[in-house]
């Protein structure tokens, strides 16, 4: 990758004529260190950029680097003061120049700005329950011998279905993960593996990108390669049904510290594979097996003596199969009343023995909830050990019509009720992280499956290998059909099922390029129809118009798709998803949807009013609208609308590459309004036209923006911001001088237009001259937690006093590169006005109190001069940063005993040391508490 300094414009620097030249020499100097303040500038940002996910850290060189640009500034300025003073050092000069030179030259050469963070654990452990039973600990402590042992390199895990193969091998990894010496990678087989799959997921262990590699032969040389370098390598295959040729998966057996654990149902699989060492995991012993029953029954269920031994008798009809167990102790988890324990001994039949199928089918009877049991056979239409986004699938339930509310949110909230359901009673998995998950167990759905193939009819094709759809498996009596995730090598060309009560068909990320003109001729009662993630496919068959019966339609990322069938007859659809294609105008007939709920374009259309406001029940929204003047017109158009409704709009012609990820989620979880290249100038002399937001609006973004008042709450009002308050970010907007100014005699404590803000993030407003001016309502500030204001160079002060009061909720504050800033706390107030409330108990003439503030940052405030001028209080602070703020003298920082620390949760300060030594602290003390975190 070039690196970002090859790319920066070689200032050089200008020579001095002679030291006898002094004026001339400085302002020399004066450009040069201009020069090299730019280039750090730039360089911090893409330093900043790069660190930004926590995964990069700048070098130790390019930290110093920046320190030594801010000691030369700070010296040309103090150079500067003594040329007031009428000093002049020529030598001082010169010399100086020469260390811009130098530091100039340096940048040239850094290459890389940063380096990849260490991190010891390469993968998280993995969620398994815990192991209680003696044999399941004993086989877990025999695996672990044999893996420390040099001449075992690969052990099989064998056993029937369902009797915690997969568990055990969980153990074995987060155990691996633990040890300093292990890189461990788990990669799930299953049935419908591909070699280029398994290879995909083998390369990440090693760092390795296969992406511009189709080749197997040649991506197994890659992998064998990078095996090679590495140590200590444990791969743990999961799952696997059959012979795998590991000369295609880089032959890791073959490089010596590589070790390989695999999981099967089958014996002979793992003779087949030359496993060295063989660990057969057998059903539970009646005690084992009671004692997990028991367990998965919960401590909410407590069984009277009369009841236990009935319990015991239904846990002995699993045979010590423990999903048989977890399951069958779902489904009567809260059961205390002896008397259904009675009639559910009954129904469970005596033939069970070891066919776990049964015992799953049982408990699924048992769910006697008829759409709890759809919902749960839908997750059957996922490939094997596929992991689901929640919210994906909640969003297909509604698609479905399987859940249903008066607004999105109960829609919602009625789907996570039913998958929790389900996790409780143990038919799906919960697997935790930032994005909430759900998993079948592979047995589970395989039983799922079965019950499709006789009550429901479904077809289920996910996740296989190269495939080529056969007519003959369509089968007349097919209600949904899924595809999802496999490799569709083509659809024949006279292709036609007939399948009148088809309602779903899923062909998500299956790599299709084509689908024939009569492929959906006999589909008239389609409802659902996903062709999502399928970026090679360039036309729809025009037979698709003709669907009628549709009630949600998903072309999401078909990136090729460039054009879409007159959508005119789809009176009935719900949802249409056209995010990420290639379309660039409004579908023909849009306005016809009277019953669309959810609409997502791609960020190429630019709708207008029209297209939209015919859309009256529409309660999902993502897109492009052209120019404010269309935004208001929808806006009028919602004004009276009641329910709660999601959105992300992008206002403008033309979005920049950083905002296109906050378009990319397939549910929208913010509303979110995004204003770019906008002017609000009403034009002939006209006043510019105020911005009437959505309600409930949660993040606001306005960059380059022109025709904008003096103050920013005059163009933008909103009926009601969400509880929490705005999320508000404004950049590159030279027209805002107030973000709040309340004109004298006016009073907006109730004014119901106003914005409340949550967190505020300021950046590039050259005429800003402070956040607020006149009596605010409280509220507006009150809600505040964050606040980040950068390159506004008009600031002098940043709080006026009278504000104090509002900000007890303030959790971060940042200010950096604002070059005229002279106080945080203002001694009299910005603009005018006297205090709001002249009895404030926790801000007083001596002290400011922020008792929430964590974060505390001021980077380059030249002449920054004072925080405040009475007494801080901040003894919630975790990090505080000082940088390039020679001008400030004095620390404020205030505890009311000397025995108590200032900051208890102080995790680390970052300043310059020379600096540092030299503050006057009104209490020492807290100075020599400070000096650890240094």
């Amino acid at each position: 990758m070039d690196t970002f300094i090859e790319k920066v414009v070689d200032f050089g620097v200008t020579k001095f004529k002679s030291i006898s030249a002094f004026d001339e020499n400085l302002e020399t100097l004066k450009r040069n260190v201009k020069q090299l303040s730019d280039k750090a500038l730039d360089v911090k940002t893409e330093v900043e950029n790069q660190e930004r996910f926590g995964k990069k850290k700048r070098k130790r060189e390019v930290e110093s680097w920046f320190d030594e640009v801010i000691k030369i500034e700070e010296e040309l300025r103090e150079l500067r003061e003594e040329v007031a003073r009428r000093k002049k050092n020529g030598g001082a000069l010169e010399k100086m120049n020469g260390r811009v030179g130098e530091l100039l030259e340096q940048s040239k050469h850094f290459g890389a700005l940063v380096h990849d963070m260490y991190q010891r654990k390469e993968c998280p452990p993995l969620l398994a329950p815990q192991v209680h039973e003696a044999a399941s600990k004993q086989n877990l402590e025999v695996i672990w011998t044999w893996l420390q042992a040099a001449n075992v390199s690969s052990i099989g895990i064998y056993g029937m279905g369902g009797v915690g193969k997969t568990t055990l091998a969980k153990h074995i990894h987060n155990r691996l993960v633990n040890e300093y010496r292990y890189q461990v990678r788990w990669v799930t087989v299953s049935q419908g593996f591909s070699i280029k799959g398994l290879q995909d997921g083998l390369a990440k262990i090693v760092h390795l990108d296969l992406s511009n590699e189709e080749d197997e032969h040649i991506r197994a040389g890659q992998l064998n390669q990078a095996f090679q370098v590495r140590k200590n390598i444990i791969i743990i295959l999961d799952d696997v049904w059959d012979r795998l040729c590991m000369e295609k998966l880089g032959d890791p057996l073959g490089v010596e510290g590589c070790k390989l654990i695999l999981t099967t149902r089958s014996y002979e699989v793992c003779k087949k594979m030359g496993c060295q060492k063989l660990c057969e995991v057998k059903k539970l012993n009646t005690y084992d097996a009671w004692d997990l029953f028991r367990r998965s029954l919960g401590c909410e269920t407590v069984l009277s003596p009369d009841t236990e031994p009935i319990a015991k008798s239904l846990a002995g009809r699993c045979k010590g199969l423990p999903l048989g167990l977890i399951t069958l102790a779902g489904s009567m988890r809260g059961v205390t009343d002896i008397r259904e324990w009675k009639n559910a001994l009954i129904e469970f039949p005596d033939d069970m023995e070891s066919d776990v199928f049964k015992v799953l089918q049982y408990s699924y009877d048992r769910l006697r909830d008829t759409n709890m049991q759809e919902c749960f056979l839908y997750c059957a239409l996922y490939p094997e050990d596929d992991v689901i986004d929640r919210d994906e699938l909640i969003g297909r339930f509604i698609m479905e019509g399987l859940v249903k509310g008066n607004s999105r949110e109960e829609e919602f909230n009625q789907g996570h009720t039913i998958l929790n359901k389900l996790v409780k009673l143990c038919f799906l998995e919960a697997i935790n992280g930032r994005v909430e998950r759900v998993k079948m167990h592979d047995l589970v759905r395989e039983m799922a499956l079965r019950i499709t193939n006789v009550k429901a009819r479904y077809m289920v094709r996910a996740g296989i290998g190269s495939y080529v759809p056969e007519e003959r498996d369509w089968t007349f009596d097919l209600n949904r059909v899924s595809f999802l995730k496999s490799y569709i090598l083509g659809i024949p060309e006279d292709m036609a099922p007939n399948c009148p009560t088809l309602s779903t068909l899923l062909l998500s990320n299956c790599y299709l390029r084509r689908i024939p003109e009569s492929f959906f001729r006999h589909m008239n009662n389609l409802q659902v129809l996903d062709l999502s993630y399928n970026s090679m496919l360039m036309d729809l068959p025009s037979g698709i118009s003709n669907l009628g019966s549709l009630r949600a339609l998903s072309l999401r990322k078909c990136t090729q798709l460039r054009f879409i069938p007159p959508l005119r007859k789809f009176k009935n659809l719900r949802v249409l998803d056209l995010s990420g294609t290639g379309i660039k105008e409004v579908p023909q007939g849009m306005g016809s949807l009277v019953k669309l709920k959810c609409l997502k374009l791609p960020l190429r259309v630019n709708a207008r009013g029209e297209d939209l406001i015919s859309l009256a029940l529409l309660e999902e929204f993502a897109g492009q609208i052209c120019d404010l003047h269309n935004f208001n017109k929808f806006m009028r158009s919602r004004h009276n609308y009641e329910k709660d409704w999601w959105y992300a709009i992008f206002v403008g012609q033309e979005m920049s590459a950083s905002h296109h990820h906050d378009f990319g989620d397939s549910i929208l979880k913010q509303r979110r309004v995004i204003v770019q290249n906008c002017s609000i100038e009403a034009g002939r002399g006209e006043a510019p036209t105020s911005i009437l937001l959505p309600h409930c609006i949660d993040i606001l973004e306005i960059t380059k923006c022109h025709g904008l008042n003096s103050c920013l709450v005059d163009n933008f009002l909103s009926h009601t911001t969400s509880i929490r308050g705005l999320t508000c970010r404004i950049s590159h907007c030279d027209d805002i001088e107030w973000i709040v100014n309340v004109p004298s005699g006016r009073n907006t404590t109730t004014d119901p237009l106003c914005i409340c803000f949550h967190s505020l993030t300021l950046a590039y407003l050259r005429n800003l001259v402070g956040l607020c001016k006149g009596k605010i309502a409280s509220h507006t500030f009150s809600g505040l937690t964050e606040l980040c204001i950068s390159y506004c160079y008009k600031m002098k002060k940043l709080f006026p006093r009278s504000i104090l009061q509002d900000l007890q909720n303030l959790e971060k504050l940042d200010v950096s590169l604002c070059a005229e800033m002279e106080e945080i706390i203002a001694t009299e107030e910005v603009g005018s006005s006297q205090s709001r409330n002249p009895q404030q108990h926790l801000i007083t003439s001596t002290t400011s109190v922020f008792p929430k503030l964590k974060e505390l940052n001021f980077d380059y405030l030249p002449f920054l001069k004072r925080i405040c001028e009475g007494k801080l209080i901040c003894d919630s602070l975790e990090s505080m940063t000082f940088l390039g703020c020679s001008k400030l003298k004095r620390m404020p920082f205030y505890t009311p005993t000397t025995n108590s620390h200032p900051f208890p949760f102080l995790r680390k300060i970052k300043v310059q040391e020379k600096w540092w030594e030299t503050l006057e602290w009104d209490q020492p003390h807290i100075k020599n508490l400070l000096q650890p975190f240094l």
